[in-house]
């Protein structure tokens, strides 16, 4: 280093010198801890990967879990302020939503038809959908659950008051279909695998061929009104680790598979099998608000919820907040 160079040097380290004398090293802030209600089963793997990857903390935020055994648990923790985020489905926001309770849709990351099924017990003559009619069969009232065995009756002529339906949560079904004191339950694949596996000889799944026609569960993550108003850059924060989930399982999944299948303590072909069958892609369209609506009449339908005083589309998108999606990834947002 020359003369002329080395002093220019000093004089500039000593100019920038003297505003920092006495200050701190720069640090960043302490990450925000926040809570998130989860339920459980195969198709909530962006949610397990956000955990188990740890998604959250490239954005500053420190994130804890609460387990649910369903999205309904999940989501009246929510509404409990128990957890600032949920993961849950449209099925139990649109029942809560008619009966006048508010938690914000901030984003949809998967969709599935073929991951929920009905498991019966084949000696009790179930060999066919049909065979249901007068038989107990349980599932988890104001679920997606409830609402699939609704739609799945449909196809064959049936309906709810064909059946005698039993509330349970899902481990309770498995239970009670093994032990054989109900004859069947609506639920996810995994709670079917579950009962096939303690009572191989005594279940089966039934064929649920053309499902899709009536059904499709969206798979959302939600959370509290005062979190949606007043920390956007929280909400924000969520879709990015979302979109971030949601980027692994498509570029490892096999990794993606491994966590779920060590989350739910399940054999891999088994998770594979059943992720399989869904459909992963964080946005926000209009079939979920189209399907928020078919839900909604439903639910008042069924007499699980009074008919509001506004139309079900305009009170479902009143749950539904783009701001996030639309300030992180525009181009996913086509619910106008």
């Amino acid at each position: 280093m020359n003369r002329s160079s080395a002093l220019r040097r000093k004089l500039l380290l000593g100019m920038g010198a003297a505003p920092f004398a006495g200050a701190v090293p720069w640090a960043h802030a302490a990450p925000q801890k926040i809570v998130v209600a989860e339920s459980q089963g195969y198709n909530w793997a962006l949610p397990y990967l956000l955990s188990s990857r740890n998604f959250w903390k490239k954005y500053d935020v420190d994130a804890s879990t609460l387990g649910f055994t369903s999205g309904r648990l999940a989501l009246d923790a929510v509404l409990a302020g128990k957890a600032q985020f949920g993961t849950t489905t449209d099925s139990p926001m649109a029942l809560l939503g008619a009966n006048g309770l508010r938690s914000i849709i901030v984003a949809e990351f998967s969709r599935v038809s073929q991951g929920m099924v009905v498991a019966a017990r084949s000696d009790r003559g179930i060999d066919r959908s049909n065979d249901l009619k007068g038989k107990r069969v349980a599932t988890t009232l104001g679920t997606s659950g409830h609402y699939y065995l609704s739609r799945y009756l449909s196809l064959y002529g049936l309906t709810l008051k064909d059946v005698q339906v039993i509330n349970l949560r899902a481990p309770d079904a498995v239970t009670a279909l093994v032990r054989g004191d109900i004859d069947a339950f609506a639920w996810g694949q995994e709670a079917g695998e579950n009962a096939i596996a303690q009572a191989p000889d005594k279940v089966r799944l039934l064929s649920n061929d053309n499902i899709e026609k009536v059904f499709a569960s969206h798979y959302i993550l939600a959370a509290t009104e005062d979190v949606v108003k007043n920390q956007p850059q929280l909400v924000q924060a969520a879709v990015r680790a979302l979109i971030d989930a949601e980027n692994f399982y498509k570029t490892n999944y096999a990794g993606a598979v491994t966590d779920v299948a060590a989350r739910l303590k399940a054999p891999e072909d088994v998770v594979r099998k059943s992720m399989a069958s869904m459909s992963v892609g964080v946005g926000l369209d209009g079939s979920l608000l189209d399907d928020l609506v078919l839900n909604g009449k439903w639910a008042v339908e069924a007499g699980l919820a009074r008919q509001p005083d506004q139309d079900l589309r305009t009170l479902y998108r009143s749950l539904i907040s783009t701001d996030a999606m639309r300030a992180v990834a525009p181009e996913r947002v086509t619910l106008a």
